[in-house]
């Protein structure tokens, strides 16, 4: 055990004058930490994958957000979800749920983007990319029925 925090304490303290890995950890930052690794440092592997995943970690947070406000505030569902009706728990609950995984994720690829690991968040690639080629589908459907 002593060894391995030996080889972690190493592997942060190698290039710390760089600020590369501090710079790719920053990307974890909620909301707007993505920025500066993505646009600031393109020279740099690790900061523009840690950048990138961050990105994707807040698209997904958002869009999770924007879902449940949706569902708490739009007329035919606010009825059942929205604040002091019966489904209002339900929806509450998903957005805990959703922001600790976000927290969690966040805070554990941080401290892989420490080490100068390039870990990925499980299931995040397969989940956007599952929605990107639904909706590439769904725009070359209908640009095929257009014509």
């Amino acid at each position: 055990m002593a060894d391995k925090i030996r080889d972690i304490q190493s592997r942060l303290l190698k290039n710390i004058h760089g600020g590369d890995q501090v710079a790719a950890a920053i990307a974890y930052a909620p909301l707007v930490g993505w920025i500066f690794p993505y646009l600031f440092r393109k020279e740099d592997e690790l900061c523009q994958f840690h950048g990138k995943q961050g990105l994707k970690l807040n698209i997904v947070i958002v869009a999770i957000y924007f879902v449940i406000w949706v569902i708490e505030n739009f007329p035919l569902t606010a009825w059942l979800f929205g604040l002091d009706e019966p489904l209002h728990p339900l929806t509450r609950t998903v957005w805990l749920v959703a922001l600790v995984a976000y927290l969690g994720a966040s805070a554990m690829a941080a401290a892989k983007a420490l080490t100068e690991e390039k870990w990925s968040v499980p299931y995040l690639d397969d989940v956007l990319d599952r929605i990107m080629d639904k909706i590439r589908e769904e725009t070359s459907r209908r640009s095929k029925g257009d014509s």
